[in-house]
């Protein structure tokens, strides 16, 4: 088993905050739950070096400048940027001497919060610029004052600020800080086109074809304001019929693999077991009612 590793310095101003959670077995086993969180007004040879430690780290810098390695890269640490990193990977980050760092962070862990990050490291860099009325700080120190305002109540209202923000973290991605008044219209004619014809085999070669549009650019644009490759979109659209037919029919499972437009029934089981977690007549099992 490979040990915590750290090494620091307590380089910050005497009106810094730093408050050391003790979560019960519940909010552990539950919850969101505050490992850590503070307030630093960091001084000149503030860093904190570390790895191995299974927690997820959320900085917010206020003012100065800081600087953090993380994952082989090095980023400048500025006003309204917000970085966020699992710490059993190395990471170093220090504040800049000439312009001292001024901080609120929390580290956390518990429910699903590894699912957060994974899905906010997989479609951007770990250090995020906010939009001037991003509500990310204010919900970090609303978890702050309800952490030094101990009551029954603390670790539910935490939890649920932590959903907050890394719902935020999320939103406010490059990937999602896009709105539907910048969605090219060609997405949202091929969305409903996809729902229509759901059972019908359409390659990214038609789409473009269709659309006059590059399928790279294509695929990218779709990718950027649904979430979803335009076969992602399609096979959900799929699933969501198959489920219907099996749950309210009595459609044996090789009619319905073709009803929605996957002819092999095997690759059909396979699909839905990889996106519900059942097989199809498990899922019909579960969720038919009796006749």
């Amino acid at each position: 088993m490979t040990t915590h590793k750290e090494n620091f310095t307590t380089a910050w101003s005497e009106d810094s905050i730093r408050f050391i959670s003790s979560p019960s077995v519940f909010a552990k086993s539950t919850l969101y739950h505050v490992q850590e969180i503070g307030h630093f007004r960091t001084l000149p040879g503030y860093f904190t070096e570390r790895e191995q430690l299974d927690s997820y780290l959320i900085v917010y810098t206020i003012k100065g400048k800081g600087r953090l390695k993380y994952q082989g890269k090095s980023y400048i640490l500025q006003p309204q940027q917000v970085f966020f990193i699992h710490c059993e990977d190395y990471h170093y980050y220090e504040t800049d001497p000439l312009q001292p760092w001024e901080i609120l962070w929390v580290h956390l862990h518990g429910s699903s919060t590894s699912g957060y990050y994974e899905q906010f490291a997989a479609n951007n860099e770990p250090v995020q610029q906010l939009s001037p009325e991003s509500p990310l700080p204010a919900v970090l120190r609303q978890i702050l004052h309800i952490q030094q305002q101990k009551t029954a109540r603390t670790e539910l209202i935490s939890s649920k600020l932590l959903v907050e923000l890394l719902t935020e973290l999320l939103l406010s991605s490059q990937n999602l800080i896009l709105s539907d008044a910048d969605k090219p219209s060609y997405i949202e004619d091929i969305c409903q086109m996809l729902e229509r014809r759901f059972n019908e085999s359409i390659s990214l070669d038609q789409l473009a074809h269709d659309h006059a549009v590059s399928k790279y650019h294509l695929a990218k644009q779709f990718k950027r304001y649904t979430g979803y490759s335009p076969h992602e979109f399609l096979i959900s659209i799929r699933m969501t019929h198959a489920k219907e037919r099996l749950k309210y029919s009595d459609m044996p499972v090789s009619e319905i693999a073709a009803s929605v437009g996957i002819d092999n029934v095997s690759h059909f089981i396979n699909l839905f077991k990889d996106r519900t977690g059942d097989t199809p007549l498990a899922y019909r099992k579960k969720w038919q009612r009796p006749r």
